[in-house]
């Protein structure tokens, strides 16, 4: 019984010397460094290094790729990331791999470091558009081609990644750029989306730009005495069949400068790409004159619409379109919607469009009857304006004088006459 104890009280003694070395012993400190076993010769290598509680890193990795080492910098993200890059520039694709050396110190300063060797492939294998070796995104190549005299421009999709096609990139004299006509058969819009994986090359879709001209005539009439001085009319475009879209590179210009009463001739121009013309005009466009709103002025509100005719398209090639504008009156309807706009298909087509547009400004002038008259401020007695005839005036004061001696005369003689009598 005394051996048993003996032992159990040995054993016991054992596990308390053993506490101090297994249960309260420290994790040893260690750098791991973190990323892929294999990189791809055309990819920079990325990598993370973590460290145990109390390590501080050195700022810089090293790397040797068997032929060459040196150092570069290690930085930390706003994550607390520490991260290394070793760029493809430095690869030696001929050894076939490099390592990478993080270096630090512990907290009792003791020297500690940490190595990875990568593998190196020369080129990327991609399985569905992702390297198997190194996770990079497969590349295509889109090319932008505007012919012999502009050349080539290049951009990149990533796969899986929509790619935003280029706007307007080449000017072509007397043509607009419609657009891109992919090596796939497939048009594209400016500034459109390519969405498929891969290489294609974008050929400039030019439209040749073309000018269709209307006649006009606008008559000054006056409505009061006074003439009008300079006065510039426009035209515009207040509606089309066609949605606004579908001609929005069509440039509408149109007016005429009128200098008193008269018939005043100009020219609506209309210049755009050749099929935004005949969106525009294919089914009727309406024109009528802005009002300016100046004092006087009585505008007309005449809409007149313009018809391109035979129904066919106009040319793109380098030859002059022909082309035919009709002018027909137009029918204007309120509506909920606004103001609704028509052909009058009955009309006889016009040589050109009329406006008529009147001056109704007057200006009186004052006549002896309607001539004002001055208050004299001293005395408060209206007076008569002076004009510098005193004729009137010399006249009644002749018979003033003739009047007051005949009444002089009339009672000295019956004054006399009475004396006599009484004698």
């Amino acid at each position: 019984m005394k051996k048993r104890f003996f032992s159990i009280l040995l054993s016991l003694c054992m596990v308390l010397m053993l506490l101090p070395v297994t249960a309260f012993a420290e994790d040893d400190p260690t750098i791991t460094i973190s990323g892929a076993d294999v990189v791809c010769a055309p990819q920079d290598y990325e990598f993370t290094v973590t460290v145990s509680e109390g390590v501080t890193l050195d700022s810089k990795f090293g790397f040797d790729t068997g032929s060459s080492g040196s150092d570069s910098d290690l930085t930390v993200d706003d994550d607390g990331v520490v991260r290394g890059v070793m760029p493809a520039e430095w690869y030696n694709v001929e050894n076939g791999s490099f390592q990478l050396t993080v270096h630090g110190k512990t907290k009792d300063n003791h020297d500690i470091s940490a190595s990875k060797t990568v593998t190196l492939k020369p080129g990327h294998s991609f399985v569905d558009g992702v390297c198997q070796w190194c996770g990079a995104k497969q590349q295509y190549t889109v090319e932008y081609d505007g012919g012999a005299e502009f050349g080539l421009q290049v951009a990149f999709k990533t796969h899986g990644v929509d790619l935003p096609l280029a706007e307007k990139t080449f000017h072509r004299e007397g043509y607009v750029q419609t657009g891109w006509m992919g090596s796939d058969g497939i048009f594209y819009e400016l500034g459109g989306v390519y969405t498929t994986d891969a290489d294609v090359t974008m050929y400039a879709a030019w439209e040749k730009i073309v000018t269709l001209t209307v006649p006009f005539t606008t008559t000054v009439e006056l409505g009061g005495n006074t003439a009008p001085g300079e006065t510039t009319f426009d035209l515009a475009i207040v509606g089309a069949y066609a949605g606004e879209d579908s001609y929005a590179d069509v440039t509408v210009s149109g007016s005429v400068t009128t200098d008193g009463a008269g018939d005043y001739t100009g020219t609506l121009t209309l210049t755009g790409p050749d099929d935004q013309l005949w969106n525009m005009l294919c089914e009727g466009a309406f024109v009528q004159q802005v009002n300016a709103g100046e004092e006087g002025w009585t505008y007309d509100d005449t809409v007149w619409g313009l018809l391109l005719d035979g129904g066919v398209a106009l040319s793109t090639d380098d030859a002059a379109p022909e082309y035919t504008v009709v002018i027909l009156p137009a029918t204007c309807e309120e509506t909920d919607n606004g103001v609704y706009y028509d052909l009058d298909w009955e009309a006889d087509p016009l040589d050109e469009m009329s406006f008529t547009n009147i001056y109704t400004k007057s200006t009186t002038k004052p006549t002896e009857s309607t001539k004002p008259t001055t208050n004299n401020t001293n005395t408060g007695v209206t007076t008569s304006v002076q004009t510098g005839d005193n004729s009137n005036l010399m006249l009644w004061l002749v018979l003033f004088a003739v009047s007051a001696i005949g009444a002089i005369g009339t009672g000295v003689y019956n004054k006399r006459r009475r004396n006599s009598r009484t004698k």
